[in-house]
């Protein structure tokens, strides 16, 4: 009898647990479909279209977020579902593209400014792999935090180049480490890992803090 109600229990476990699963993951498939619909919807309604790639929370008045679960930006049918070519006035990825190997911005970037209007600015900040302080490069070298490449100025502009855009660098280190600058609207996408935003005292350098590779990629008219 004890190795019935023994059996019997730890049956009732598994099932007890298989249907939690189940549940989860139902609940889940539903929140990801509300989800898809909002984003849809927003999209449809945006005037002007202005969309932040991987904002992995961060919002902004008049900006569209996505994240990698609604929006892979290396996935064409992604962007069939939410978005029509030539149509989309800005985009935003601050420290996204640096989490992808080279094949994949490939990938990204084509797709990007197939999505982009003409005219449109893509505008985009990585960590910049021509800033050589030991501090900085501790944290952005690969594979910390899931990065797969760093970017030098140099770099960057190549790859964007190859997939049709032109490139205006904003703030960046040169080969010779000296760091430039030049005034950018956050209108056209914030940037808070910026020389005039962010004082994380830990990388501090003179008056410099954190700082990133900033481009905008402009897709021509």
């Amino acid at each position: 009898m004890n190795v019935l109600k023994r059996t019997y229990g730890s049956l009732h476990w598994r099932a007890t647990s298989f249907l939690r699963q189940i549940r989860a993951r139902q609940q889940a498939e539903q929140e990801k479909r509300a989800q898809v619909q909002n984003l849809i919807t927003a999209a449809q309604n945006a005037n002007p279209l202005r969309v932040i790639l991987g904002s992995g929370g961060t919002t902004y008045e008049g900006w569209i977020p996505t994240d990698v679960h609604l929006l892979d930006i290396t996935n064409p049918t992604d962007w069939q579902r939410y978005f029509k070519p030539n149509t989309i006035q800005r985009m935003l990825a601050e420290h996204v593209l640096e989490h992808l190997s080279e094949q994949q911005n490939r990938a990204g970037l084509a797709l990007c400014y197939q999505y982009l209007a003409p005219g449109g600015i893509f505008r985009i900040a990585v960590p910049d792999g021509n800033r050589l302080d030991a501090a900085y490069q501790a944290e952005v070298r690969p594979p910390k935090d899931g990065h797969q490449m760093l970017f030098t100025l140099e770099k960057m502009t190549a790859l964007l180049e190859e997939a049709g855009f032109t490139v205006r660098p904003l703030e960046y280190f040169d080969r010779d480490e000296q760091f430039h600058a030049t005034s950018w609207d956050s209108a056209d996408g914030h940037v808070m890992r910026s020389v005039r935003f962010d004082r994380q005292k830990d990388f501090q350098r003179g008056e410099l803090y954190y700082t990133s590779l900033i481009v905008d990629a402009v897709k021509p008219s």
